[in-house]
């Protein structure tokens, strides 16, 4: 859930997804390619490409999308057909067979069944049908040393992330990391401070923790420190993600309340 509209630079999808928008409506581009949902419609992200993501609130109920998140995995397990290309992205209205297919899943989700074979084949079910419509959830590129920098931290966001620390874990020299990130377009810090603005997004639109408990969880003990680096980030501050009314016209307490959506 959003409450304002928003436009967030140069967001990695380090995981696949299917997002279905319920109310709002959500745009993407890409150097390759650009969509806009509707509500009622539906756009699966490939896992390992950069977009620029525009959430635009209505009027009455803000921006609101179910998402579904699927691990490398899963789309390798189930994924067989690659007759679009991951970068062509678009939306599309799902039929009833994957509208059944989601509220299988949903209710099994819902009902807190552990992680096992048969919500594996649910998730599955969900990327077999993606195949059947043309639309290919396989990365374009797999294992770069930039998703494996981004994996790394992603497990461990809050941990302390030194060049040492990363070069012993991907058994690089420090220079080798610092060279093949540059050639990439990119830094060792900025990675791992990317991977955590991202992941503090996610659980702002997601869930209700307070804004100090998700600074925490992404490694930041100071809460006006991540604010400002969320600011920096994305343009608006992390309490503008909940709330309606602009930060500097507001008084009184965070408002927290958020209900569990997707991105």
């Amino acid at each position: 859930m959003q409450a304002r509209s928003g436009t967030f630079h140069r967001l990695y999808s380090d995981q696949a997804a299917l997002i279905i928008v319920r109310s709002g409506i959500k745009r993407l581009s890409s150097s390759l390619h650009s969509c806009e949902a509707l509500p009622g419609q539906a756009v699966a992200l490939p896992m390992g490409r950069e977009w620029t993501v525009v959430n635009e609130a209505a009027d009455v109920g803000g921006y609101q999308a179910d998402v579904l998140t699927f691990s490398p995995e899963l789309v390798e397990a189930y994924a067989t057909a690659k007759t679009r290309q991951p970068g062509d992205t678009f939306a599309f209205e799902p039929d009833d067979a994957m509208d059944e297919a989601l509220r299988r899943l949903c209710r099994s989700l819902a009902q807190g069944i552990e992680p096992g074979p048969i919500v594996k084949h649910l998730f599955g079910e969900i990327i077999i049908r993606l195949d059947a419509l043309g639309i290919s959830l396989l990365p374009e590129h797999r294992n770069t040393l930039h998703d494996r920098v981004r994996s790394l931290v992603a497990n461990d966001i809050s941990g302390d992330w030194g060049a040492l620390r990363v070069t012993t874990a991907l058994g690089v020299s420090e220079a080798s990391l610092r060279r093949k990130l540059a050639a990439s377009g990119t830094t060792l810090t900025e990675i791992i401070t990317d991977v955590r603005m991202s992941r503090a997004l996610g659980l702002l639109q997601t869930t209700e923790l307070p804004i100090n408990q998700v600074a925490l969880e992404v490694g930041y003990s100071s809460a006006s420190k991540f604010a400002a680096r969320f600011r920096e980030r994305f343009g608006l501050s992390p309490r503008d993600i909940r709330s309606a009314e602009p930060e500097n016209d507001r008084t009184g307490t965070e408002i927290e309340r958020l209900g569990a959506a997707a991105e």
